[in-house]
């Protein structure tokens, strides 16, 4: 028997699934309720147990229609066909009981997996898959890029227990880019929903640069306020007088390193290296007075300056990096190095066993529209996730090819506009 559920009897169901994801949360169908759309949970029962939850979110249509969408589909074993048939053919009713033309969903079931380098492990959700197809549902494609609702490709990795033990996995470069942003005085502090305006003003270059668009401040706010067991926001910023401190070393450093070259020099014959070298130290120090002159100058302006922002998502046995964004004008600091390194090590405090670095391409050209996004995560040393990919249940067939035409010429005079 399936029935609309008390939102605690839903949340305590939910976030014990093992495909539960925030998206699943009561209080992100309240979040969505301000944009448009109408929360429906719904909890399946066998024998007076509770055996399968999913939200349903109604977006209201023109002639007392309705389109219907689960987000991350169902909380239930979707390997048991037969449970899950009579789940969706209840389900299915209930869409069609309340005006609906279609059922969206978007399973977070892993459907395969890959190397870092994206090469095919393993494909371990192809039952899933069918059983879906099986019940009639449309299956929208595997989608490499970004084109679904949510991001189909995920990356994550898995912690050790220890922030050292975890560092020891990722690449030599990436280890270094830590290091180096640490020791130029990048630091990473945890902010509430009040600082939300700087937060959201730190997402703009990146929203622009990278083409996703990004919500008013008001509501992230909200999302936060909603959700603060399960978000932290972060904010990366330059400690200017810790800046300082290592550009006055790195220079004093880089002069004595050039005396000692230059005595060197006068008691032996030099060779084309030693002179490559000594031009790459007298190089080295002009940058480095000059890169001093700049941290003066961001010293006498402020002690601390904002140069990027991460939400993260905890939820289940995963520590999220939902989304971030860096200040270009600072972009040499590597401010993404920080709060990552901040979101790993909280994840390891919090006992969970993944980190989500969440979405990338499987268009790993380097030529690519999104290989920047890839790069950076690359480095540390991720297992790349796909899962099995967005599904429509088509009720009203006249209605539903409607829509969907609608739909790709919205998007047509979108781009076009841009």
């Amino acid at each position: 028997m399936l029935k609309v559920i008390e939102e605690n009897v839903f949340r305590e169901y939910a976030i014990k699934n093992p495909y539960f994801s925030i998206y699943q949360l009561p209080e992100w169908g309240t979040l969505k309720s301000g944009t448009g759309w109408v929360r429906h949970l719904l909890g399946y029962y066998k024998d007076d147990n509770l055996v399968g939850v999913t939200m349903l979110l109604e977006k209201r249509m023109p002639l007392n229609l309705s389109l219907y969408y689960s987000p991350r589909g169902y909380l239930i074993d979707v390997y048991n066909y037969e449970l899950l048939k009579d789940f969706n053919d209840e389900v299915i009713k209930y869409v069609k009981k309340n005006h609906g033309f279609m059922l969206k969903v978007d399973p977070n079931v892993i459907y395969a997996t890959r190397d870092s380098e994206g090469n095919l492990k393993e494909k371990c959700g192809e039952e899933a898959y069918f059983n879906f197809k099986k019940l009639g549902f449309k299956h929208l494609g595997f989608s490499q890029n970004f084109e679904d609702l949510q991001p189909r490709v995920l990356c994550r990795i898995e912690l050790k227990d220890t922030y050292n033990d975890t560092l020891e996995t990722f690449s030599k470069s990436t280890k270094k880019n830590i290091a180096k942003t640490y020791d130029m005085g990048v630091r990473v502090k945890v902010v509430d929903s009040s600082k939300m305006d700087e937060f959201v003003k730190l997402l703009e270059d990146t929203a622009i640069n990278k083409n996703f668009i990004i919500r008013p401040a008001s509501y992230y706010k909200k999302m936060v306020d909603l959700m603060s067991d399960y978000v932290t926001l972060y904010i990366a910023y330059i400690d200017t007088n810790l800046y300082y401190d290592y550009v006055w070393n790195t220079l004093e450093n880089t002069k004595k390193e050039l005396e000692t070259l230059e005595a060197q020099m006068k008691k032996i014959n030099i060779g084309d290296k030693i002179k490559r070298h000594h031009e790459e130290l007298e190089s080295k120090i002009v940058k480095l007075n000059k890169q001093l002159e700049d941290a003066i100058s961001l010293r006498k302006g402020n002690d601390e300056i904002n140069i990027g922002a991460l939400m993260s998502v905890f939820t289940g046995d995963e520590g999220i990096t939902f989304m971030s964004g860096t200040a270009s004008s600072y972009k040499e600091f590597n401010p993404k190095y920080a709060f990552y390194r901040e979101h790993i090590e909280d994840s390891i405090k919090k006992h969970l066993k993944y980190v989500n670095f969440y979405g990338i391409s499987l268009n790993m050209d380097k030529n690519g529209p999104y290989y920047g996004i890839y790069e950076l995560k690359k480095g540390f040393n991720p297992e790349i996730i796909e899962l099995i990919g967005e599904f429509d249940y088509v009720i009203n067939p006249v209605v539903y090819y409607g829509y969907k035409l609608a739909l790709k010429g919205y998007k047509f005079v979108k781009k076009f506009k841009k």
